[in-house]
């Protein structure tokens, strides 16, 4: 059965080849993607949303721009990782297309509405448009078949704070309106980020693909790789790549290759040192006994890696 989804995002290296893993993917049908801030000005990350969908030969696939900060923050973009840009200052083509009138949240709430339960969300910034949604009609909680959040961190460091992931982080108050709608939340974090690196070798295979996307997606790369080197001093990254949205789009496609526990997360939204926490509670023993979330903590990311590289290679001839 085909997975229908709907991409939240703010593109981004690591955006851009999430998106392209599930554009490589029968098991996968985007039906739209929706941007936001983030990693860049969502002007930007619309405009890079157009472009990578140029890029892919999937025009078809309609873009929706939406919230351009956060709820009641500033943002704070990431482009020392990104590039000013977004996809690390590679020449973007110019879109043929334009992005769709309707605004994001309204557009989440039109299709989840029209087809009640069969939609899957795949947030892979801040999670403000998805929160803007519910905010108009909480009953969308009921309809969305369930939103894959990449965000979190629960038993390793935050990559923003030491306790904070930086798409909770960049609007933890959004963050929260998610968490707390009874939605059926899945949450990728850094647990299981850190632990998908794209080895250089399968980076050798793409780039030996020779295809639009994939150099693409390589040039793009190059920037991100410099950065975790120099700005986050990460020496793994001379060996490979982390692209942190990938585990997410991933899990939709490769659930058997995760490790799912069920845990309470509440979002600190007021601590000085805390904000963009995602406290979790796996016991029930602080007083919130039901789950209200599905955390991936453990993955097999080498046979993940192995696959995106697999379709990524192969992303030409799915081109439709």
């Amino acid at each position: 059965m085909v997975e229908r989804v709907i991409i939240d995002t703010d593109p981004g290296t690591d955006d851009l080849a999430a998106i392209y893993l599930a554009l490589a993917s029968p098991e996968i049908r985007i039906e739209a993607l929706t941007t936001v801030f983030g990693n860049i000005e969502v002007e930007t990350s619309t405009y890079n949303a157009l472009s990578l969908l140029e890029v892919a030969e999937r025009t078809d696939i309609p873009v929706y721009r939406g919230a351009g900060k956060p709820l009641v923050r500033q943002p704070n973009f990431a482009k020392h990782i990104h590039g000013d840009n977004g996809l690390g200052g590679i020449e973007r083509p110019k879109p043929t297309v334009s992005e769709s009138k309707e605004n994001a949240a309204l557009e989440i709430l039109r299709r989840c509405n029209e087809a009640p339960n069969e939609i899957t969300i795949i947030a892979l910034g801040p999670v403000t448009n998805v929160a803007l949604a519910l905010s108009i009609d909480p009953g969308l909680a009921q309809k969305v078949k369930r939103i894959i959040v990449m965000g979190g961190a629960v038993r390793v460091s935050g990559n923003v704070t030491p306790v904070a992931s930086a798409n909770i982080a960049n609007d933890p108050e959004a963050a929260r309106v998610v968490y707390e709608s009874g939605a059926p939340i899945v949450q990728v974090g850094l647990d299981v980020c850190s632990k998908v690196k794209i080895s250089n070798e399968n980076l050798d295979r793409i780039k030996a693909s020779s295809t639009r996307p994939g150099d693409f997606l390589l040039g793009a790369t190059e920037f991100r790789r410099k950065a975790y080197i120099t700005s986050l001093q990460v020496e793994e990254a001379e060996s490979g790549i982390f692209y942190n949205d990938v585990p997410a789009v991933a899990y939709a496609l490769w659930p058997e290759l995760f490790e799912v526990q069920p845990a309470f997360v509440s979002i600190e939204t007021s601590g000085l040192l805390t904000s963009g926490q995602t406290v979790t509670e796996f016991t029930g023993q602080w007083g919130n006994p039901d789950p209200n979330t599905s955390i991936l903590m453990g993955v097999d990311g080498e046979r993940v890696a192995n696959r995106f590289a697999d379709r990524i290679s192969a992303l030409k001839a799915l081109a439709r």
